[in-house]
């Protein structure tokens, strides 16, 4: 081993050393007026990847640097907005810039259970891309099985309507106009963007936050059921040539599925989560399906991992794989850290990562 990838494991190894030592707290927070408060947080998540098929095959970066500003300015309108700094320091990854990746105002109808929000969200489309970062139950998301269109880290701008009938029954239902990326292929007369998500919860009760927890630490037994779709008429354009896409293009639609579950229940002293996920994609990126199964299995602070994903496209070889984990939950999602080992069809990775949240 090179002296250069020595001292760039002992970096990371320190660094997440150090990250595990961190005493963490409730974010910063302030009242405003009789009705109003701001609470302001960061979210620091490090990663290092070994991967010997890769250009380079140790890389340790910063997988998420965020500030994060959430507060109610009266009682009935709430507001959320985040920064990013994400992969800083990958090897072979794009420039690294500040951006504002989720910045909404949420406003509920009268006193009821039900809440219109507007400007640069989350699409509802399924348990996994709505979970939040800070709470998922292996290091980092399910990625391989999104295959969304049109986004910018699977947001977009627009509006939706969300809430819940009962504590059993939840919904998103939200209409877009599909984000135009630099250099994306999105159709400027696509027609407006339906996704929506239902959850429907056997056991337990649903969650009503603005984003899913993966993970949810606790000792109370659940099963939420969940569909969602995410459907866009003329979405993208596609050219007839890919040697002169200036002369000729087609309109492609966007049209996708979901089914997928969250549970969890206690097993004696321990908890057993268990999360999974079925798609159906048909849009210009990928047409065919994906899917997962993920659980863990967590004795006091400590949790193994195991999933199994698979990638089913039309045209092409499909793809299994499987990934085993161990966890340590030092101060809740606050302070956590991990390591996972992935093999299948896709080339072998170990993927180490600790994070913070303040």
């Amino acid at each position: 081993m090179q002296n250069s990838v020595k001292i760039k494991m002992l970096v990371a190894v320190a660094g997440m050393v150090a990250l595990l030592g961190v005493r963490s707290q409730a974010g910063i927070k302030m009242d405003v007026g009789d009705d109003g408060w701001m609470e302001l947080s960061f979210l620091a998540q490090f990663h290092y990847s070994h991967m010997d098929e890769a250009a380079v095959s140790d890389d340790f970066f910063v997988r998420r640097a965020r500030i994060i500003l959430m507060g109610q300015i009266m009682d009935g309108v709430k507001f959320f907005a985040e920064t990013d700094n994400d992969n800083a320091g990958r090897a072979n990854g794009a420039a690294v810039s500040t951006d504002i990746q989720d910045a909404f105002l949420d406003i509920r109808l009268g006193q009821s259970d039900h809440w219109i929000k507007g400007g640069l969200l989350l699409l509802p489309f399924s348990f996994e891309n709505r979970a939040s970062a800070a709470k998922l139950l292996g290091i980092d998301y399910n990625a391989e099985a999104i295959r969304l269109v049109n986004t910018f880290v699977w947001r977009d701008m627009g509006a939706e309507i969300h809430g819940n009938f009962t504590k059993r029954f939840s919904y998103i239902v939200g209409a877009f106009d599909g984000y135009d990326t630099a250099g994306g292929n999105k159709n400027p007369d696509a027609d407006m963007r339906l996704t929506g998500h239902v959850a429907l919860n056997l056991v337990g009760e649903a969650e009503t936050g603005w984003f899913y927890t993966q993970e949810r630490l606790t000792d109370k037994a659940y099963f939420s059921l969940g569909a969602g779709i995410d459907q866009q008429a003329k979405a993208t354009l596609v050219a007839v040539d890919p040697a002169m896409p200036e002369t000729d293009s087609t309109e492609v639609d966007n049209d996708a599925w979901v089914i997928d579950f969250q549970s969890g229940c206690p097993i004696g002293s321990a908890a057993l989560t268990v999360n999974g996920a079925y798609y159906d994609w048909d849009n210009s990126a990928y047409k065919g399906s994906t899917a997962f199964i993920e659980s863990g299995l967590r004795i006091n602070k400590a949790m193994l991992t195991a999933k199994y994903s698979s990638q089913d496209p039309a045209a092409g070889d499909s793809t299994e794989d499987y990934t085993v984990g161990v966890h340590y939950f030092l101060k809740d999602h606050n302070v956590r850290g991990g390591i996972e080992y992935r093999w299948g069809d896709s080339d072998e990775w170990i993927l180490a990562g600790v994070q913070a949240l303040l």
